[in-house]
């Protein structure tokens, strides 16, 4: 605990497994944010995320990038995050969904 709040970390114990107890705080200076509206696809949502400031944890930073949900059963989600700027290789892995509603889903998603 004392080693994840000096990093300025929000440190939060919890008894669910697997969940972390450490880990940035909203108004953190790393990752990014929401740049925008979400806008609603066939399928899930699609919103734009722009990097929040300079500091960077790995480099190579891309921004903005895309991230699209997408229900595809009731208890399966799939997100996808890409440079919207720039094609990069892609697994070509190819699933079948046959696609629910966000009220089908037993799942809920927030921006």
């Amino acid at each position: 605990q004392e080693v994840c709040e000096a990093r300025g970390c929000t440190w939060c114990a919890t008894d669910v497994a697997n969940a972390p107890w450490c880990f940035f705080p909203e108004d953190s200076p790393y990752g990014y944010s929401l740049g925008g509206s979400s806008e609603k696809t066939a399928n899930g949502w699609r919103v734009t995320l722009n990097k929040r400031q300079a500091l960077s944890l790995f480099g190579n930073d891309i921004s903005p990038i895309v991230l699209e949900v997408e229900f595809q059963t009731k208890d399966r989600l799939r997100f996808r995050l890409y440079d919207p700027n720039r094609q990069r290789f892609e697994v070509p892995l190819k699933i079948d969904s046959p696609g629910v509603t966000a009220d089908e889903a037993s799942y809920d998603v927030e921006f």
